[in-house]
């Protein structure tokens, strides 16, 4: 337990040598102004703003992308996690 503890008080910034240039990209969308939203689309990103001052050309989808792990999980049918 205490080392369960102290891992996550002592949270660090991820690793650099994690970050991939493969993968499922994050789906976070960024306005302009820094605010964010998560969906699947850029389209559908601009829709979930609720008439927002940008257009959605605006949006700047995060760059990051999740790693191999995360990632294979997300190709499996639902009914393959049952």
């Amino acid at each position: 337990m205490a080392t369960y503890k102290y891992w996550l008080e002592n949270v660090e910034d991820w690793c650099i040598s994690r970050q991939l240039w493969w993968g499922q990209q994050i789906p976070a969308w960024y306005a302009p102004d820094g605010t964010f939203t998560v969906a699947a689309t850029r389209e559908e990103a601009y829709t979930l703003f609720k008439a927002p001052a940008f257009t959605a050309e605006d949006l700047r989808q995060d760059e990051d992308v999740l790693d191999t792990w995360f990632s294979s999980w997300l190709g499996q049918s639902k009914s393959s996690r049952a």
